[in-house]
């Protein structure tokens, strides 16, 4: 049996499956990831007690790969694997590496040996995450760092964690209460997204709550017009 495709058009799907949502606390990101299908949360902070989802909590990374284990055996009905809160992996990461190395800090490692394992490990999580037949939501908080005089919100992921994160994921979603209000703002898309490309229902509905997911309709027409 040949492992090439026919060679004909295929059906465009271009659903969104890996999510990176991240705000302040009690912002609503964990109730948003809690909306897409069939959840289980991978928690880090205790808080998962506090909701109804089905729930693990981990405390070690050795932990969260033996659940990354049974969760890619299938035998299972989630389809959304939530990691709540992935800043805590990446320090249990490093932690692990450190106790691999007999050291505390990773540049106590000559040759940034160290580094280079907790950045290969985690290039090699991102992979295997992003493999999965489900939705993974990857829930991150916020910091205010200065640039130029002007304050500026962003994950509390490390900036180079951050980077391979989003390399795997379709939507960044910040999240963020003012008042009463809960808002859901799109701050990165790997798509142009139509509701009409859209083949999941129920993320069709989810991602209609976020502002600036979708591409206007006046947008879409001067793009074909222009012919870029």
């Amino acid at each position: 049996m040949s492992l090439l495709p026919k060679n004909e058009p295929k059906t465009r799907d271009i659903t969104p499956k890996n999510f990176f949502i991240w705000g302040g606390s009690m912002s609503g990101k964990t109730y948003l990831a809690r909306s897409f299908p069939e959840p289980i949360i991978i928690n880090t902070d205790g808080n998962a007690k506090k909701v109804d989802t089905p729930s693990v909590e981990v405390y070690t990374f050795e932990d969260f790969i033996k659940i990354m284990g049974e969760i890619e055996t299938g035998n299972h009905t989630f389809k959304t694997v939530i990691i709540d809160l992935v800043d805590d992996i990446k320090t249990m990461l490093q932690t692990y590496v450190c106790k691999k190395y007999g050291v505390e800090n990773e540049a106590d490692v000559p040759y940034g040996k160290a580094f280079a394992d907790v950045k290969n490990t985690w290039q090699k999580l991102m992979v295997r995450l992003a493999q999965l037949p489900y939705n993974v939501i990857f829930v991150s908080h916020v910091i205010e760092i200065q640039e130029n005089n002007t304050t500026i919100e962003k994950p509390s992921l490390e900036q180079k964690f951050y980077n391979m994160s989003m390399g795997r994921c379709d939507l960044s979603i910040k999240c963020r209460k003012v008042g009463t209000n809960y808002l859901r703002l799109c701050d990165a898309k790997r798509d142009n997204y139509n509701e009409d490309d859209i083949k999941d229902k129920q993320i069709l509905e989810i991602m209609k709550s976020i502002t600036g997911v979708f591409t206007p309709k006046q947008n879409v027409m001067k793009k074909i017009e222009g012919g870029n």
